[in-house]
């Protein structure tokens, strides 16, 4: 009898193992949300991933849209989602924009407590987002950008508004191998892997082949 108990038991285990196989592929397929804090899918930066129309489907029961239009007629160009309340008050999570009147979202700002954290666009209305901006809530000032420069990840760190450090994944592996640091404006060291074999190479003032040496304990993008 325990013979046949645990033989059940193993059925049911390898069941559910492949129930959960099945789902995790299914999860695989569907891909990242829009949204989600993850940076890298498979090397390639995920703002190349992000479709920013799908932020107008599929909202939970207790978020709401406004539709308006800027010039007064035809299709509305802007849409803001709204958290209901308990207390049934609404509170801003979203604004999204066409900006070309294509009918397609170009430009989404991400809110938390009715402060700014986050932008999302297209500049180029290909349906590609092109910079993703990270925003302090309290300040309002930039934090981070990350671009997508065709097959190019680039991150820059601002501090005060100001251009702190640049990070560049030049082969596209979802990690950067060249850091460029600068103050007031100007480019003070740069730092690049040159063959991706993580041998960093520390240049003083801007990227010159001729000033190069190595450094011997640096670790790639560490803080400054």
């Amino acid at each position: 009898m325990k013979t046949w108990v645990l033989i059940l038991s193993l059925s049911f285990a390898v069941a559910a193992m492949g129930a959960d196989a099945k789902d995790a592929k299914k999860d695989d397929a569907a891909g990242p949300k829009p949204g989600t804090a993850q940076e890298v899918v498979k090397g390639k930066a995920l703002i190349q991933t992000i479709k920013l129309d799908e932020y107008l489907t599929n909202l939970p029961d207790d978020e709401v849209v406004e539709k308006l239009n800027s010039q007064g007629k035809g299709n509305p160009d802007i849409f803001i989602i709204f958290k209901k309340k308990p207390d049934g008050s609404r509170q801003l999570v979203m604004q999204l924009f066409d900006l070309n009147h294509d009918g397609k979202i170009d430009l989404a700002k991400h809110f938390e407590k009715g402060k700014l954290v986050k932008t999302e666009a297209d500049l180029d209305y290909d349906g590609v987002v092109d910079v993703v901006t990270e925003y302090d809530p309290q300040t309002g000032e930039v934090r981070k950008k990350t671009q997508a420069d065709g097959n190019t990840n680039i991150w820059k760190y601002y501090f005060h508004n100001e251009l702190r450090k640049k990070e560049v994944d030049r082969n596209s592996d979802g990690k950067p191998d060249m850091w460029v640091y600068y103050r007031g404006g100007k480019v003070v060291r740069t730092e690049i892997d040159k063959n991706f074999d993580g041998k960093i190479v520390r240049i003083d003032g801007p990227l010159n082949p001729g000033k190069e040496k190595k450094a011997t304990s640096h670790q790639g993008g560490a803080a400054d």
